[in-house]
This record gives structure tokens, C-alpha cells and sequence, in this order.
């Protein structure tokens, strides 16, 4: 089975014809071979690819505190941030604007947080299970689509990207292995605009609910929507006839959750695959979050203590390893990750810049910029660690600064947005 798997890998696939002179030209599917390439593991540095990073506090005004962040969304100078439960907008300097809704079961209020989404920086709509509710953004409320992302009482849409103020690009979990799309496109209402058929069935002994299931990653780039589901191997982009068309393959090769282990209720041992969460572009990159499961390179010094009965310690910071694949030369290299007990000095980019944390992106903020978002207190301990201390960072200042910002904080404040500006 392997072997016919990467003959369909290392085959040309042809993603388009045209003509030129009576010739048909072949567009060719950049593979992307994560398999090969998982012991290709190099120090890359933040400076290599950037000098520009800035971090941004997130006021904690009237005790409106975000326990996390679940969901971002940055449109112009404005800042949309969600845990489960509250959601809160701020201007691009962290400012505290306004509490979006509140959590409850009374007109404009929502049960949980499942999606964010800024509007032409006029308004936010905000998905709550089935609903979507649209709120001004002084907080008030305007209106509630109800079951919106229900279609005809069969497919659930948990993750939906805006395509104007009316229209979304949602993904369809498969939670039986019989869905017979994989993709959505919806109005508001709910009413269906088109479908995007499912390729990859399964028999699931029963249906479940899966955040695996629920994860894809839709994003804007180069003014096109991109889209990934976790279990599918090609990246794809929306075409203007609103096509989905092929334009990366990532070849996981034996590391591949097989459908026979997907099949299973409850699912079998996991971490023994990788599974590529989410992909960040700039006009060179790829930067690929992938989770490595049991293949992650490094652990905690100290083993942690956790609150799961069935978990005794907690063997590793993170299971996430990210990949930086150069669009020209087609090579992937993972960037090597650290034991330690400091969780921002695991994985992602050395920050040589200031010191701060190592830079591992949570969303794309444009075609150049991305955004990780931090725990107050992790930053906290970062600056009081060896790893700060004793780092010599390209611009001392820069270091002096963050100190300065982190020193200023509470235990309890907020979470600190870390933007990076990529070169072009």
C-alpha cells in the first residue's frame, strides 16, 4: 500500500491546460515531502528571515479578561480577540474598545465561541454552535441568523471564513467517514451557493464528534482563500469561478494516519502519525505547523504533573515542530526544537531579534505578517529565564523594551500579541 502511495506522490499531477500556439501547457503540483525531511532539522534564526517584530498587550480594562486566546481576527487598526466565552475588541495598540456580546441564553447573548470574524471594520460576526450572531463593534447586538451553519438540519460547519459580508467558505467534518462534502458555501441565512465533494470515505463503526474532524485551515492570501482540511494531503485555493483548485501536496508518506486507525471509536494510539495543522505563506514561504506525535525531537527537563487521570506527567512542552519550505529551491527544513521546561524556548524560530520568545505563527495577518499569540504569565517566566538572560540578541534594545513591557505586567494580565513582519 505504501508503495503505491508514493507513486501517486512522486507522480506529475497535471493541475491545468492551456493553450499556446496549438500546445497544451502542463502545470505541475509542487510536492512538499515531509516524510523525507523529518531529521532535517536546523537552527534557523528570526533575523534570517525578518527585522521587524513588535508586541502588543492586550488591556485588561474593567477586568474584561481573555483566559486565552481560541480566536483572532485583525481587520485595518482593530483587533478581534475570543477565549470560549468572551469576546473583546481592541485597537492595533491593544487598547480595549469594547465587549462583544456576552455569554448566556437571552437575545444577542452566545453558548460558546466557536468563530470570529471582523467585517470591513464596520462590524463583527461572531458563530455560536449553529448560530451566527452580528454585533456592532461598540458590542451591541443587530441580529441572529439561527442555524446558519446547520445545512438542511445534516452538515455542521464549526470553521468558516468570510468571503464578503454575506458569504462564507465553511468546512464540513467528516464525522461518520460517509459525508458527502468536505467544503461549504453559504449566505448568512444558511442557504447553500455550493458544494465541495468529499473523496476520502471511510466506514466509522459510529458518528462522532472530533476536533479533528472540525480542524481545517481557510485563510487569505495574494487576495485568493486558501484551503486545508487536516486529513487531506493538497492545499488548495478558490478559484474566481469558485473552484477549488490544487496548488501544493504534502507528502506524509508513513507517517499518515491510514484510514483503517481514522475508522476507529474511540481512535487508536495517535501519536504514532503526523498531521500537518495548519499552513502560513509569505511570497517565499511556506511555514507548515506540523505536530509530530510521538517523532517530536526533544522533552521537558522536568517532567509536569497534569490534571488528567490517565496522563501522570506531561513529557513535552509542545508536540508542534515548524517547517519552512522556500518556494524556489523546493527545500523543507524543520527548524529544530530544544529541551527545556520553558515553553517558549521549545520550538519555532531562534529569536536572535530580542531575545523574546521563539517565534512559531498562530495566523496570518496579511501577506507578509503573522501573529503568535502568548500567555502573560509564560512571557513572564521567559524574561526571568537563562534563555533571556544570557541571550545576546542583534538589537540589545529591542531586548531592554520587551524587559520593560513584561516588568509592567500582572500575572493576570491579558495575552501579548508578537507580530513578525517577513521580508519580501
Amino acid at each position: 500500500m505504501q508503495t503505491i502511495s508514493r507513486i501517486i506522490w512522486t507522480s506529475i499531477l497535471l493541475l491545468s491546460t492551456a493553450c499556446n500556439n496549438g500546445q497544451k501547457l502542463v502545470k505541475i503540483i509542487p510536492t512538499v515531502d515531509i516524510e523525507e525531511n523529518i531529521d532535517n532539522l536546523e537552527i534557523k534564526k528570526l533575523t534570517e528571515f525578518t527585522h521587524d517584530v513588535r508586541y502588543v498587550l492586550l488591556e485588561n480594562k474593567e477586568n474584561y479578561l481573555l483566559n486565552f486566546i481560541f480566536q483572532l481576527d485583525i481587520s485595518g487598526n482593530l483587533i478581534l480577540a475570543a477565549d470560549y466565552n468572551n469576546c473583546q475588541l481592541y485597537d492595533a495598540t491593544g487598547h480595549f474598545i469594547s465587549k462583544i456580546g456576552n455569554k448566556g441564553r437571552g437575545p444577542g447573548e452566545y453558548q460558546y465561541i466557536n468563530n470570529i470574524s471582523l467585517i470591513k471594520d464596520t462590524k463583527v460576526y461572531l458563530s455560536s454552535l449553529y448560530d451566527l450572531l452580528e454585533y456592532n463593534l461598540d458590542g451591541s447586538f443587530l441580529k441572529k441568523y439561527t442555524r446558519s451553519f446547520l445545512i438542511n438540519d445534516k452538515y455542521y460547519v464549526p470553521t468558516w471564513f468570510p468571503l464578503n459580508d454575506s458569504i462564507f467558505i465553511g468546512h464540513i467534518p467528516n464525522s461518520s467517514g460517509q459525508i458527502e462534502y468536505k467544503a461549504i458555501m453559504v449566505n448568512k441565512l444558511g442557504n447553500i451557493k455550493k458544494y465541495y465533494k468529499n473523496y476520502i470515505l471511510f466506514n466509522r463503526q459510529r458518528t462522532i464528534s472530533s476536533g479533528f474532524e472540525n480542524r481545517a485551515h481557510i485563510y487569505k492570501f495574494d487576495n485568493k482563500i486558501f484551503y486545508k482540511e487536516l486529513y487531506n494531503d493538497t492545499l488548495f485555493y478558490l478559484s474566481d469561478n469558485h473552484k477549488f483548485v490544487p496548488c501544493y501536496i504534502f507528502n506524509l508518506g508513513r507517517f499518515k494516519e491510514p484510514l483503517s486507525e481514522r475508522s476507529k471509536v474511540p481512535p487508536g494510539d495517535m501519536l504514532r502519525y503526523i498531521y500537518l495543522y495548519n499552513v502560513f505563506q509569505t511570497k517565499n514561504l511556506l511555514l507548515l505547523d506540523c505536530n509530530f506525535g510521538n517523532q517530536f525531537p526533544a522533552s521537558r527537563i522536568t517532567p509536569k504533573a497534569t490534571p488528567i487521570p490517565t496522563v501522570n506527567t506531561l513529557l513535552h512542552n509542545t508536540r508542534n515542530v515548524l517547517g519552512i519550505f522556500d518556494k524556489s529551491s523546493k527545500k523543507l527544513v524543520f527548524i529544530k526544537p530544544t529541551s527545556t521546561d520553558n515553553t517558549l524556548f521549545t520550538s519555532g524560530l531562534y529569536n536572535d531579534f530580542d531575545a523574546g520568545p521563539r517565534f512559531f505563527p498562530n495566523k496570518m495577518v496579511n501577506d507578509s505578517t503573522m501573529v503568535m499569540w502568548i500567555d502573560a504569565q509564560q512571557l513572564k517566566n521567559h524574561i526571568s529565564s537563562d534563555d533571556f538572560k544570557k541571550n545576546v540578541p542583534k538589537f540589545p534594545q529591542k531586548k531592554k523594551a520587551l524587559e520593560e513591557l513584561v516588568n509592567s505586567m500582572g500575572e493576570l494580565d491579558n495575552p501579548v500579541l508578537m507580530f513578525v513582519t517577513f521580508r519580501k
